[in-house]
């Protein structure tokens, strides 16, 4: 017995142990972005939005009788105009995206706030549950960020595998409104 279980401690100790991080990545406008499991309630079907009619990039959509706000990632993220993919826009953008896939459909993430509350963001894609270990995380470079390119971002993911880079949304920044 003793030789058994000196094999499976060696074994062991010949693993990479880096910490990884549990994600739930999904497509936005094309791109690649996360969000940690930690601060996500849940994702649902995108319901029918309501109330924003200065195209503030915040609306209201129901869930199980809860009234849940929800936050445009073209205003928030990318700092568009909320008149882009809201309301009308949205339903129409994703009824004809529907057509040419029968599998596709508009997602709600819901997110956790530091309050207590829960705020969805509209996501273009159903999302995948993915890992990183902690060597993947990168800062954004400064000179991207000066752009303003992309907000709400607190790091970037990178996969020597071949795999798109995943842009880590701060949950916090998404959930400020």
């Amino acid at each position: 017995m003793a030789i058994f279980s000196s094999v499976r401690s060696q074994r062991g100790a010949n693993r990479n142990t880096e910490a990884t991080e549990q994600l739930i990545a999904f497509k936005l406008r094309g791109e690649w972005f996360a969000l940690p499991v930690a601060a996500v309630q849940k994702v649902i079907p995108l319901g029918t939005m309501h109330g924003d009619p200065h195209n503030t990039g915040i609306s209201l959509t129901l869930h199980q009788g809860q009234e849940i706000t929800v936050v445009d990632v073209g205003h928030r993220i990318f700092n568009e105009a909320a008149s882009s993919l809201m309301a009308d826009d949205l339903e129409a953008t994703f009824q004809s995206k529907a057509d040419d896939s029968q599998t596709s459909q508009r997602c709600l993430v819901l997110i956790r706030t530091a309050e207590g509350g829960v705020v969805g963001v509209p996501i273009d894609s159903q999302p995948a549950i993915r890992r990183a270990g902690k060597s993947q995380f990168a800062p954004i470079p400064s000179s991207f960020l000066d752009r303003g390119n992309i907000h709400c971002v607190s790091s970037m993911i990178v996969d020597d595998g071949g795999v798109d880079p995943l842009f880590l949304l701060d949950p916090e920044s998404l959930s400020s409104i």
